[in-house]
């Protein structure tokens, strides 16, 4: 494939870089990497247009690219493993890691062998990808250059926009995920678009660069889109469209965005494995991209054959073929039997999501039990509510509304509840997370943060909404047992410490306040070593709830702590 910009073309702004720059920089890299006889890399980066120059060194060098989702422990290790060295843009401490602004500088890269072009869409050098391993089992996923071009042709054939240079993709999305490669850049490239710089993580942010393109794509998420108030915001008139990729929007979401902006909201439906599968431009039926075929084992479990792919890919995602599309259902794994009844669990979290009370839900079968359990994150209003009437009546109000919809085997039997959902940033739950949620008994609070000097100590903390102490403590008005109050001091006085310490008696205790669901607390402590006691008071919402001394056995620690 010819390139489609020109040599005065922008790849990216702030500051401006041209395609004849960037192509002489891609072939800087290819000749170091040929140079040092490379055959794989580590890419960790930030800059989407230093990436895609990367890239196309990489494979013009034939170097095998690997993305790392994060960067844990494992998938540093994975890296390690299977690359010589790690490229960055970013400040990370590792043996064999070097910064890309100064990787292949001094190339002369007139003497690049051009034996074949930056853009070849039938190279076949690899790049791998770890998933997150949000399901519990992370993999590695392989992908040849060649299909990630013919992922990016697809979409830019079967999405609404312009193939103009004067287009802008601004993500929200991580590059080191095969949703922002394939969207983000792949895509980008076949259209000759500039390439948004950095993902942003503010709905201001995204204003603000739209504001300096003269057109701007977003390439966004769920999880990003329902946290903007369409209503309130002011929208960027640069902006002639949205991607969303990641889970499908809410019904009202989806609606609310569409007549704010009065340009395509388009959502892709893929998988790291696949890569794009479908997209569609409304609430209704999923259509299949150009050069794929689409069909369902016995199962119902869709599969998809297309010229991005190797071969055919079978899904775990059960959908439901119409004349003009097809409707997901849910995944295999979330299509569950509970008695004689099949359940889906996305079906259930999308009219859960409906009530006033749910900012962000997640429903499974509990992990020991063969009914279902629901992990919820309440809204402002429904932290209100918890407050005022406790968790049964919360539990009883939503199992109601749920009625309207879903039949009784539907209904969770087993409910959690917190003010946000630990969604990672392809907005999945980690499975284990959620058994564990489910499984333990929550007994302490949410510690945030502590800092200490010679004499004194704050440690900051939430108390959470699943706290088991607030269960049967007043159940119409759920407050923490003044005597868990005392054990949180107690046991931020041993970590003042170091150590363990006896505490003879509590003098001068006094309760002013109530702690309550959700509220945010300090735990203030003070030492006073010439009268062996610990001075500490507990306060939330700017009010004292908790006051006293805890006089500290002689013996047991420092006197000159």
């Amino acid at each position: 494939m010819m390139t489609p910009y020109l040599p005065t073309s922008l790849i990216a702004q702030h500051p401006s870089w041209h395609y004849d720059d960037f192509e002489c920089r891609a072939f800087q890299i290819s000749a170091e990497l040929q140079q040092r006889q490379l055959r794989s890399v580590t890419v960790w980066l930030e800059d989407g247009a230093t990436l895609a120059c990367l890239l196309l060194g990489a494979w013009h060098a034939n170097v095998r690219v690997l993305f790392p989702p994060n960067f844990t422990e494992e998938s540093v290790q994975w890296a390690n493993e299977h690359s010589e060295l790690w490229l960055t843009d970013r400040d990370i401490e590792l043996e064999k890691c070097e910064q890309i602004s100064q990787f292949g500088i001094t190339q002369d890269w007139e003497k690049v062998a051009k034996n074949r072009p930056l853009f070849d869409f039938s190279n076949q050098t690899e790049i791998w990808l770890k998933t997150s391993g949000s399901t519990g089992e992370a993999k590695t996923i392989i992908k040849t250059a060649e299909q990630m071009w013919l992922g990016g042709e697809v979409l830019a054939k079967g999405l609404p926009f312009p193939a103009e240079n004067n287009i802008t993709a601004i993500s929200t999305v991580s590059i080191q995920h095969i949703y922002g490669l394939t969207v983000h850049i792949m895509m980008s490239l076949v259209n000759g678009w500039q390439i948004g710089r950095k993902q942003l993580f503010y709905p201001e942010c995204i204003m603000q660069e739209a504001n300096k393109s003269q057109s701007a794509v977003i390439v966004s998420s769920p999880a990003m889109l329902s946290g903007i108030d369409w209503q309130q915001m002011k929208i960027a008139e640069n902006i002639v469209g949205i991607i969303s990729s990641g889970g499908a929007l809410a019904e009202e979401l989806s609606e609310q965005i569409r007549a704010k902006i009065h340009h395509p909201v388009i959502e892709i439906y893929g998988s790291t494995e696949t890569g794009p599968i479908a997209i569609r431009d409304d609430i209704s039926l999923w259509r299949q991209l150009p050069n794929s075929q689409l069909g369902s084992n016995e199962q119902g479990e869709l599969w998809i054959e297309g010229v991005w792919l190797a071969k055919r890919e079978q899904t775990a995602d059960v959908v439901e073929f119409e004349e003009n599309g097809f409707r997901l259902l849910g995944r295999a794994d979330r299509i569950v039997k509970i008695g004689d009844k099949r359940i889906s669990l996305l079906g259930v979290e999308t009219a859960l999501n409906k009530h006033e009370f749910i900012e962000d839900c997640y429903i499974a079968q509990h992990p020991e039990k063969s009914r279902l359990a629901a992990w919820i994150g309440l809204t402002e209003q429904g932290i209100q509510f918890f407050r005022e009437k406790g968790r049964r009546a919360i539990i009883h109000k939503l199992k109601l509304f749920l009625e309207h919809s879903q039949e009784k085997a539907a209904i969770p039997r087993f409910w959690r509840f917190t003010y946000q959902l630990p969604r990672n940033s392809q907005s999945k739950i980690n499975k284990l997370e959620f058994n564990r949620t489910c499984l333990e008994t929550c007994k302490d609070a949410i510690w945030l943060e502590q800092s200490k000097n010679e004499n004194s100590q704050t440690s900051t903390g939430i108390v959470p909404l699943d706290l088991v102490y607030l269960k049967d403590h007043f159940a119409e008005f759920p407050l923490v047992p003044g005597v868990i109050e005392l054990q949180w001091i107690s046991e931020k006085i041993k970590a003042f410490f170091g150590k363990e310490v006896i505490i003879r008696s509590f003098d001068k205790l006094k309760y002013q306040t109530f702690l309550r669901p959700n509220d945010r607390f300090d735990i203030q402590l003070k030492w006073d070593s010439s009268k062996n006691r610990m001075a500490f008071q507990l306060l939330a919402n700017n009010e004292t709830c908790c006051t006293g001394l805890a006089i500290i056995e002689h013996e047991d620690h420092p006197t000159d702590c």
